[in-house]
């Protein structure tokens, strides 16, 4: 279930947890994204118009939560977008078949709990508090071609 990945790059837009609506989704947040003509000429120009991703990224006490795009970091990000980098790591991993974005609007609570316990049950072990590790970073990755989310827990950062 543990596998390497590469450097990545995610360029997006973070939220702090407190935009966390009453159902505990970001729904309202991933629109504003996905209704920004910045992000829409960013995915148009670099030929992304059908990925999109999200990250939570955890910290001792709290979480920021992003939304946008993984890349290879390469491409150019424009103003009004934030890159963030992601080490070469050994990470835990889920794939959803016959996803759509519709995911990234699911309430947190339920969503993460479920893809920990599989990783957990797994074997992999994770952090009582994701935040506490060196690698505190949750990232959900569709592909809108095949329908298929791919879900990472980060778990060791590689040299």
């Amino acid at each position: 279930m543990t596998k390497q990945v590469e450097k990545k790059v995610f360029v997006g837009t973070p939220f702090p947890d407190g935009m966390m609506d009453a159902q505990k989704s970001f729904a309202e947040s991933n629109k504003l994204v996905e209704n920004n003509d910045t992000f829409k000429k960013f995915l148009e120009d670099n030929n992304l118009e059908n990925k999109r991703s999200a990250m939570i990224v955890f910290g001792p006490e709290n979480f920021m939560y992003w939304y946008g795009v993984i890349t290879d970091g390469s491409l150019e990000v424009p103003k009004g977008l934030i890159k963030y980098e992601l080490p070469k790591a050994e990470v835990a991993e889920e794939i959803i078949e016959n996803s759509n974005p519709v995911f990234f609007d699911l309430p947190l609570n339920s969503v993460l709990p479920e893809f920990i316990k599989k990783i957990t049950e797994s074997g992999v072990q994770v952090y009582e508090n994701i935040g506490d590790s060196p690698v505190p970073y949750i990232v959900e990755d569709m592909d809108l071609d095949n329908k298929k989310l791919t879900q990472m827990l980060y778990v060791k950062a590689s040299e």
